[in-house]
Formats: C-alpha cells, structure tokens, sequence
C-alpha cells in the first residue's frame, strides 16, 4: 500500500515535470512586458514595452493591439500555472526525498 502511493507520486512528479517543460516551451514563443499606449492626433498608437539586458525597450504594435494583448493574457495565465506547478514539483520532490531518506535509514 505504502508503496502505491510512493509510486502515484512518482508518476505524479513525472507528470508535472514534463507539463511544466510544455509550458516553458510555449512562453518562449509569447510576448512578455506590457502594453503602451500613446495618442496623437486623435489616433492611437500602441507599443509592447519589455525588458531586455537590463533595459526597458519599446515595439510599435500599431492601431490595434487585441492579437497582442491576447497572447499577453496567455502569457499571463501560463505564468501563473507554471509558478503552481513548480510548487507542487517542489512538494512532491521533498516528500519523495523524505521517503528515500526514510528507507535508507531502515536499511542501514
């Protein structure tokens, strides 16, 4: 029974494992920063603001900005699931060392 349940884990930590590498696969292909707006002449003009090398640097979108600030939005959520995911990762991973840990000293 004991050994089921460290088996779940297991397979659980595996899974999230590779979830969290889909994840950070598809967020290299997303935009990160924000978005800018500025008006001029009754028009408005947007720009993706975001840091590179240490500085803040700006890229004209143009009159309209919904695709962009929908892969922002996805960015976002995926961001929010991988922070979960790396928790949950790191839990796992400790109660699996706990349990080595365990029965290295029955062993020995």
């Amino acid at each position: 029974m004991i050994w089921e349940k460290v088996r779940e884990l297991e397979e659980r930590l595996e899974h999230i494992k590779k979830e969290i590498n889909e994840i950070e696969k598809e967020l290299t292909s997303l935009p990160s920063g924000h978005i800018d707006s500025k008006k001029v002449n009754d028009n408005q003009y947007y720009y993706l603001r975001y840091w590179e090398d240490g500085k803040l640097k700006s890229r004209y979108i143009g009159k309209d900005a919904s695709a962009i600030k929908a892969e922002l939005e996805r960015s976002a959520e995926l961001r929010q699931k991988l922070a979960k995911l790396k928790e949950e990762e790191s839990k796992l991973q400790r109660a699996l060392d706990k349990v080595n840990m365990a029965v290295i000293s029955i062993l020995f």
